[in-house]
């Protein structure tokens, strides 16, 4: 018998074999249907929680609050690096709101770069001497009927530490906490809704925000920090309406197992809080370049300093940010010049760059 026919009729079998034992194409499982779902007005669910979002946001508010005694009046007053310490760590009840002592963390662990910003921090001790500043020299530099108290270089350390911490970290949770939410699946549902509160949380404004309210400094419940912003330098890009409708329509969606609404507005989030910081960015590099700022340095260096802090926000922005690499490196390289250099440039060249960068990038 010719074995190449053998060889041919048997591999022809195999084959044969094969096939009739490979199984029917499985038929993908149908997601969660999607069930009718209502957005409400106000952010009221009925297991929202973001107890530890608002408790950093409140830690960073005292923390703020203390330094700032530094800038009373025109003579020193003394802090105490202790305190300091104690706060960042949340050791030895250094909170006046007492909730926050026990709160079992500290913002030092939530935020990127906390030696850089805890540094920031401890140079307003370092330079709160009572000598009066200069190029080269930290100390006092006038501000109204007050001061503030900066570096060698002109930086306000304090406004360095909150605006800085603002984005290390209650921009940079609010970003990881909407992608991580993006990439869950419906059997997540409850931690999506956790996720997505806590980056809510980390937004600080009332459960019932409007835009059209204009909240008192002695209201507990009123905005703070990224939240004050809304109104204060997201205005004219209707920041505070926008944000607020977002997290309340992706919060319905994720208990009406709507993916595609939810993920949609985590993007809007997280594009419209990125150019809020842009926003105030803008006005902060603009601001020392006005004929009424000229000469005066603690306008000049205080408006430098909130800017500083708001373009390092952006190293922790969205992958898909609108904010190139080199965009970022070049605004980081210009605010961290010193300031003295910056104020006295002719024609403010590096400004008017940096001004242009935040211009084009964000459509300001």
């Amino acid at each position: 018998m010719n074995k190449n026919v053998l060889s041919v009729g048997a591999l022809a079998l195999a084959i044969l074999s094969i096939t009739s034992c490979k199984k029917d194409p499985v038929e993908p499982v149908d997601p969660t249907p999607i069930k009718e779902y209502t957005v409400p007005t106000t952010y009221n669910f009925a297991n929202t929680d973001y107890t530890k979002a608002r408790q950093a946001v409140l830690m960073a508010v005292e923390l703020d609050a203390y330094l700032k005694i530094a800038n009373a009046g025109s003579t020193l007053v003394a802090l105490d690096q202790n305190k300091i310490n104690n706060m960042f760590a949340n050791t030895g009840n250094p909170f006046t709101n007492t909730d926050l002592n026990s709160a079992g963390f500290n913002i030092t662990s939530l935020t990127s770069d906390a030696s850089l910003y805890k540094a920031y921090a401890d140079s307003v001790v370092m330079f709160n001497t009572g000598v009066t500043a200069s190029q080269g020299v930290g100390g006092f530099v006038p501000r109204g009927a007050n001061k503030i108290v900066v570096g060698p270089n002109g930086v306000e350390y304090g406004q360095a530490f909150i605006k800085g911490t603002m984005g290390a970290l209650m921009f940079k949770e609010a970003v990881a906490l909407l992608n991580s939410v993006k990439s869950m699946s419906d059997a997540d549902t409850a931690a999506a809704q956790k996720a997505w509160d806590a980056a809510f949380g980390y937004l600080s404004v009332p459960v019932n925000y409007d835009t059209s309210v204009v909240y008192q400094s002695a209201d507990p419940l009123k905005p703070l920090l990224w939240g004050g912003y809304l109104a204060e330098r997201g205005k004219a890009i209707q920041a505070g309406g926008t944000i607020f409708q977002a997290f309340l329509k992706g919060r319905a969606a994720i208990g009406g197992y709507d993916a595609t609404v939810r993920n949609a507005q985590a993007d809007i989030i997280m594009e419209k809080w990125e150019q809020l910081a842009a926003a105030a960015a803008l006005n902060y590099v603009t601001a020392p370049t006005a004929s009424s700022a000229i000469g005066n340095l603690g306008t000049q260096f205080h408006a430098l300093s909130e800017g500083l802090g708001f373009i390092m926000a952006f190293k922790y922005r969205p992958a898909n940010s609108k904010l190139s690499a080199a965009d970022f490196q070049t605004l980081s390289n210009i605010l961290h010049k010193d300031f003295y250099v910056l104020v006295n440039q002719s024609g403010f060249t590096d400004l008017v760059t940096a001004q242009n960068i935040l211009k084009n990038t964000y459509g300001l």
